[in-house]
């Protein structure tokens, strides 16, 4: 062996060593990949923890988290603003104890919009400016599982996916809200004609909006103008849950939760371009052009899988945290944000039992690509 394949196989072997005391197995082409393909530049801690959405402003390159963690005083419900360049907390947004999960802003009215169902089904819209609560929006009378947000910023509207559920042999339908951006009032409600809607991306330009049927394995495009569903597709993938359009190609891509992949549609036919293994539990998707990357985050797994758009090869799957939930796009500068939610307490634990630490969760993760 030469002097240089002997360095070569040295340095190789510190490597991997040093990725097995950090838990980590690389491979020799992670290793040349590292330094050139999506990566990941840190993490931060985010209180009080329990990271649900996140969004990016691209006015004062702040992020906006929706968090319901503990602190000792208890669990608090809070929306985080977080400086977009190192990660630190610079302010929160007081929810009214009313727990904030899904996010949507409006960058042109510095308005964030957030959905809660805890309070039977509400919108809330804050003033960025101020930091202040701006309007609370709900149903009068009827509870709504309000759930994705999406902004029209040139229309001003705002869309909600309402899930849809049955309760006491009662069931609330699947529907849109659309909500007047100026009034911040339900302007009108849509009836979507499928099971257990979830995600929304919206086509401005085409004027339609289309939403994930979760447990009809579909995705349906309903027509803005009339309200109507004009068409549905099978995304070969069981339950899509979330959705992103591109607007150029023409093209949707679909998390499939239980499949734990995307799938790739073509939006004005419906076709199945491809589908993409990611991991288990593929849950939220994002979509960079400039950069021509998809994001997935795959919760159970505890990775986030960077795709080629144009050839849909895997990049990358990156080890983000514990159960990466959301993702949030830098689109200037290219930087990926992504929430990791933690190891957490069951679902009917006491409001007063405290959270194991994982130092795992309660993260966002910046991936550069």
């Amino acid at each position: 062996m030469t002097s240089h394949m002997a360095a070569l196989a040295k340095n190789l072997i510190l490597l991997m060593l040093a990725g097995l005391s950090l838990g980590i197995v690389a491979s020799a082409a992670d290793v040349a990949a590292a330094s050139t393909g999506p990566r990941i530049e840190t993490s931060a801690r985010v209180a009080p923890g329990e990271p649900y959405e996140i969004v990016f402003n691209p006015a004062d390159s702040d992020l906006y988290v929706a968090a319901y963690g503990h602190r000792p005083s208890g669990r608090e419900a809070r929306v985080v603003r977080l400086d977009g360049k190192t990660l630190q907390p610079k302010a929160e947004l007081d929810v009214g104890g009313y727990p904030v999960f899904g996010l949507g802003i409006n960058t042109r009215t510095q308005t964030l919009y957030g959905t809660n169902t805890r309070g039977g089904g509400l919108v809330q819209a804050f003033d960025l400016r101020t930091g202040k609560l701006a309007a609370t929006i709900r149903r009068d009378g009827e509870e709504a599982h309000v759930r994705a947000v999406v902004v029209d910023e040139e229309a001003n509207k705002i869309y909600v996916s309402v899930v849809g559920f049955t309760r006491d042999g009662t069931t609330t339908p699947s529907q849109i809200w659309v909500i007047d951006g100026a009034t911040n009032t339900i302007e009108r409600i849509i009836d979507v004609d499928t099971k257990t809607l979830t995600g929304l991306a919206l086509d401005a330009a085409g004027n339609r909006i289309f939403a994930t049927g979760l447990e009809a394995d579909e995705v349906v495009a309903v027509d803005l103008r009339s309200g109507q569903v004009t068409a549905r597709w099978p995304t070969g993938s069981e339950w899509p849950t979330n959705i992103a359009f591109d607007r150029d190609g023409q093209r949707l891509f679909v998390t499939g939760q239980k499949t734990g992949d995307l799938a790739v549609l073509d939006a004005r036919t419906g076709a199945i371009l491809t589908r993409i293994p990611t991991g288990e539990s593929a849950l939220a998707v994002a979509f960079n052009p400039a950069v021509r990357q998809i994001y997935v985050t795959n919760r159970k797994a505890g990775t986030v899988t960077v795709i080629d758009s144009t050839d849909y090869k895997v990049l990358a799957n990156l080890k983000t945290g514990s159960f990466p939930q959301s993702i949030a796009i830098d689109h200037a500068a290219g930087r990926v944000f992504v929430t990791n939610k933690p190891h957490g307490l069951p679902r009917d634990a006491s409001e007063d039992a405290p959270t194991p630490y994982d130092p795992d969760g309660d993260t966002v993760t910046v991936i550069r690509p």
